[in-house]
């Protein structure tokens, strides 16, 4: 469970920690011109010549808005530099409008920056539901001090090694998606059932905004990193058959497929916990349908399996790989 970060005190120390890690991991300081809809501003922003970062203070007096402006994209040679994304967050306490907050893990006490998911872009097939289907991303949920809940994306913790890593891995899902909008990829049957798959399943959730329940820290914190490393391996350790394609949605995690059909299908668990594999198993099975469709479980290295659970895998030819995380990435065993 997360909980809104409201007070002015805390948001502006989450603030502080957050310029800190991105001027620690970004060591440049240029002057650039950085354009945004409606016109061009002049900055200092933080670079490593690949990335970059902008922080200011905003206020809109026409409006009565005010909020911290954090500006994030691929860096350039070019006279002017291109916002990737804007996360911004309030002064304090809750405005929907902006899309950034931050959010403390109410069990280890860190705190995060979650962004909305609102992509921009003037183009087209560019915006939340679009991205969240395109990326696979799961909405979390955050709750305010009335007990209201706000949903949202985890991009990073504020501070710690893998912080700078995070963000960079969310900027260039947002430049990747971006591309794919352009190349037209929102337009395929494929996108659209992937898209279907989403709005079907946050239906049944009873809405978008409920988001995803953080019941599992590691989960929520460290999932997206083993499925990356999974299609990574999945892609070098194995040539894929003929006319075949690797597929996700916000229904499994991975899988191989030839048209419509699965021939592989793979779930991360991040425990060994009973329920968790019994979840998986339901899964693996509901979505691996095809008698000769291959079922594989992916489960934590060292962590282990009650012998009634692996006679299970046997009779249902389910198979079994396993990860190791390390502090800022995972492997496939």
């Amino acid at each position: 469970m997360f909980s809104l970060i409201e007070s002015k005190s805390e948001i502006e120390q989450a603030q502080k920690y957050l310029e800190a890690t991105f001027n620690f991991g970004l060591e440049r300081e240029v002057t650039r011109n950085i354009g945004y809809p409606g016109g061009t501003t002049r900055g200092d922003v933080r670079t490593d010549e690949k990335y970059w970062f902008y922080s200011n203070d905003f206020y809109n007096k026409k409006v009565k808005k005010s909020r911290r402006l954090n500006w994030l994209g691929k860096y350039k040679t070019t006279p002017g530099l291109n916002i990737t994304v804007e996360i911004n967050v309030p002064h304090e306490g809750r405005d929907d409008r902006v899309a950034g907050f931050f959010a403390r893990h109410n069990i280890t006490g860190e705190i995060y920056l979650f962004h909305s998911g609102r992509v921009g872009g003037g183009k087209r097939g560019v915006g939340k539901s679009a991205f969240i289907a395109w990326s696979n991303q799961r909405p979390i949920e955050a709750w305010d001090s009335k007990g209201k809940c706000r949903e949202g994306l985890l991009v990073m913790p504020i501070k710690g090694e893998a912080a700078l890593e995070a963000a960079i891995r969310y900027v260039d899902l947002i430049v990747a998606f971006k591309k794919a909008v352009r190349n037209g990829e929102m337009d395929t049957n494929e996108f659209k059932q992937r898209l279907y798959a989403l709005e079907s399943y946050y239906a049944e959730s009873r809405g978008l905004r409920k988001g995803l329940r953080s019941a599992e820290f590691e989960y929520i914190t460290r999932h997206a990193d083993v499925v990356d490393a999974l299609n990574t391996w999945r892609k070098e350790n194995s040539k894929l058959p003929k006319d075949a394609r690797i597929t996700k949605n916000i229904l499994i995690d991975l899988g191989v497929a030839i048209d419509q059909n699965l021939i592989e299908v793979y779930e991360v668990k991040m425990s060994t916990a009973r329920q968790h594999i019994y979840a998986a198993i339901g899964q693996l099975m509901v979505h691996g349908k095809n008698p000769d469709c291959k079922r594989i479980i992916v489960l934590p290295e060292g962590k282990a399996i009650a012998s009634d659970i692996n006679d299970a895998f046997k009779r249902m030819n389910i198979d079994l790989k396993r990860f190791r995380l390390t502090s800022t990435s995972a492997v496939i065993i």
